[in-house]
């Protein structure tokens, strides 16, 4: 038995690894453990020392049970006001989306590491144990207990080696105490008196004088009735009833908590009072109870934080503009925005080499006689779109849109890391440009599989019908729309979406990249299927001389001819270097930048119209003669979204493209 002197040691390689010095147990046959005697431990020797044993274990594992509950007052601290304020990505976010919401966090790792707590606290508090066992590498192993030779749970986690039996258990510190502990915490952080989240709470009508003195008077009684010690020593003794303590606790929830609440408080204090003598309840009761209440806590804490957002939200949006460049400012710690330069230098410099005119109700300008700020705003917009539509990075397509910093009680998945070659002014904004450019990517394929269908149509066959017979009704593309998204993979674009290369050419891509591909290929090829089969209703109906603009029948069997094409197209086109491709999509790029321009510099009246010469330029359609006259709606909309992004970052970096160093040569 070797009690104390353990510890995580990271190796050189990176790995970390349970070393302890294991000297050879009294009693036990030498060479049990096939290890020599024990010696000071050193991470610098950990990999040549032959003086300690070495055990693969995780620190990290997940059978090894968290010390303290998975809600606590670390892991709400972050829905604290402050917190909340001085969170730079959970404040931009709020400005793209008003109806923010905290909620509780519901990874499937925080819902397996909270169930194995749960059961953790229910087996110590039914037979006092803390054990948790491994092999001799590192495996997790059915628990041998060792609680007889280590009756008191320590302070901090004991090593305990059964050389025969060639196992190593974890005698861990009691979380019954710790539990109790931070219960009372998180209770005295949450009925804290709110000054700015006090409005929607029970018994809001009182003054903030008269909340001060109720907490003070409720913080004595649950200080009382949570007495973490008293209430161990009455465990000991089988003394303990919960039913007072939760009686207690829920009064003064149910003061506090929204309306909404007081039938889950009711329902933990039920629980707590079948413990009670003669209740018929049991210790799972009482442990589902204190779980309840914990759960209970968190939803109260989430309540006041989006209250809050919703009671700053005109403080939020009328400070952004300054908090904003501050953090950018404090975030490049005065390394100047190179790649930010570059980005917009670069975007300019295309406007100029294209001949760009800026297209007012009543007149058109070169781009080279527009005034500097219109100049600047037109490159970040050109920028922005180049952007979405080339992106500087690999998209990571299975990575959730979130945010980089926010909480995890955000109603946001994972973190999505930094990207590189972005340009430093957008860091707060990689999940939304990830977004854009997958959407742009999938309408750009949406708009190739368009004209396929054309392409198909109107294409020779051993029965042709003449093209001046075959007509397009505006149902048939709609319809086909649908039913490209309806059957095609998840990732309709993914082929027109750089892909991260191997770091060598030895090594192949993962099983799960293999999977995504293949599903892909495969919704593809239905997408295709589909689109030859509309194709050939198409002709079957002009040639038949019936249908109409009016319901669509069901797809026959495509020609089989016209399925041929359609298979070798796709090969051909649906490729990342496809000049086709690359010429459907900076059509569709093109459409998208005209109707941002319109939006953000011309509806949106960022600069002042110039004077009208008396002629007026008619305005063109979207997608005139491109064939892109059936996703003007798709282009609408994602030129909105992109405006929004664009008018606010303008709003805050704008002053700072003017600066010399940006457009000195402008």
């Amino acid at each position: 038995m070797l009690q104390g002197s353990w510890r995580w040691v990271t190796s050189r390689s990176g790995d970390t690894r349970l070393v302890a010095p294991l000297p050879q147990p009294v009693g036990s046959p030498a060479g049990d453990l096939d290890v020599p005697p024990a010696s000071p431990v050193s991470p610098d020797s950990l990999a040549s020392s032959s003086a300690r044993v070495v055990i693969p274990i995780d620190p990290c594992s997940p059978h090894i049970p968290v010390r303290h509950p998975p809600v606590n007052k670390d892991t709400l601290k972050e829905l604290d006001l402050d917190a909340i304020m001085r969170n730079p990505q959970l404040r931009h976010d709020f400005l793209f989306d008003s109806g923010l919401q905290f909620r509780a966090a519901a990874s499937r790792r925080k819902r397996d590491q909270a169930e194995t707590y749960w059961r953790a606290v229910a087996h110590e508090l039914e037979t006092g144990c803390t054990c948790v066992t491994f092999d001799i590498h590192g495996r997790p192993h059915s628990v041998v207990c060792v609680c007889k030779r280590l009756p008191t749970p320590p302070v901090d986690p004991v090593i305990a080696c059964l050389p025969l039996r060639r196992r190593l258990t974890l005698r861990m510190p009691s979380r019954i105490k710790s539990l109790l502990k931070e219960l009372l915490v998180v209770l005295l952080s949450i009925i804290r008196p709110q000054t700015a989240a006090g409005s929607h709470i029970q018994g809001a009508n009182v003054s903030y004088q008269q909340r001060v003195k109720q907490h003070s008077e409720q913080v004595q009684k649950l200080r009382a009735v949570l007495d973490a010690e008293l209430i161990e020593q009455e465990m000991k003794h089988g003394l303990y009833d919960p039913s007072s303590t939760f009686k207690v606790v829920g009064e003064v929830l149910k003061s506090h908590c929204a309306p909404m609440r007081d039938q889950a408080v009711d329902a933990m204090v039920q629980k707590a009072e079948r413990c009670s003598p003669g209740g018929g309840g049991g210790k799972a009761d009482a442990i589902s109870a204190i779980r309840d209440c914990f759960e209970i806590l968190e939803l109260m804490k989430l309540d006041i934080a989006n209250h809050q957002m919703q009671t700053l939200r005109p403080h939020i949006i009328h400070t952004s503009p300054e908090f904003e460049l501050r953090m950018f400012r404090e975030h490049e710690q005065g390394r100047p925005p190179l790649v930010t330069q570059q980005w917009l230098v670069s975007a300019h410099r295309r406007l100029e080499a294209s001949h760009y005119e800026l297209t007012y109700p009543s007149r058109s300008m070169p781009f080279k006689t527009l005034g500097k700020r219109t100049r600047i705003i037109l490159s970040a917009l050109r920028g922005l779109i180049d952007l979405v539509f080339n992106p500087p990075s690999p998209v990571p397509l299975s990575s959730p849109v979130i945010t980089t910093t926010a909480p995890s009680h955000l109603a946001f998945p994972t973190i999505v890391p930094q990207l590189p070659n972005y340009p430093e002014t957008l860091y707060l904004d990689h999940s939304r440009l990830i977004q854009l450019s997958k959407d742009s990517a999938d309408l750009t394929t949406l708009y190739m599989f368009l004209m396929l269908y054309r392409q198909l149509v109107f294409s020779s066959a051993e029965t042709p019908s003449p093209r001046r017979e075959i007509t397009l009704e505006e149902t048939d593309m709609q319809n086909l729309k649908d039913e490209i998204y309806e059957v095609g993979p998840r990732h309709l674009g993914r082929c027109f979406l750089p892909v991260r290369p191997p770091s060598s050419s030895t090594i192949k891509p993962s099983q799960s990249e293999d999977k995504d591909m293949e599903e892909w290929a495969s919704g593809i090829q239905s997408v295709v299927l589909q689109v030859t089969s509309r194709a050939s209703d198409t002709r079957r109906r002009t040639l038949r001389s019936r249908g109409g603009p009016n319901g669509t029948p069901s797809p026959s069997a495509p020609e089989p001819q016209l399925l041929k094409l359609a298979e070798s197209w796709s090969d051909k086109h649906l490729r990342m270097d496809s000049p086709l491709g690359s010429l459907m999509r900076d059509r569709v790029r093109n459409a998208v930048f005209k109707t941002l321009v319109e939006t953000v510099l011309i509806r949106g009246n960022i600069v002042p119209l110039p004077p009208s010469p008396g002629t007026s330029t008619p305005e063109t359609k979207t997608g005139t003669a491109t064939g892109l006259e059936p996703l003007s709606e798709e282009i609408r909309l994602l030129s909105e979204r992109l405006a929004k992004l664009a008018v606010l970052h303008l709003n805050v970096y704008q002053t700072v493209y003017e600066q010399d160093e940006f457009s000195s040569d402008w």
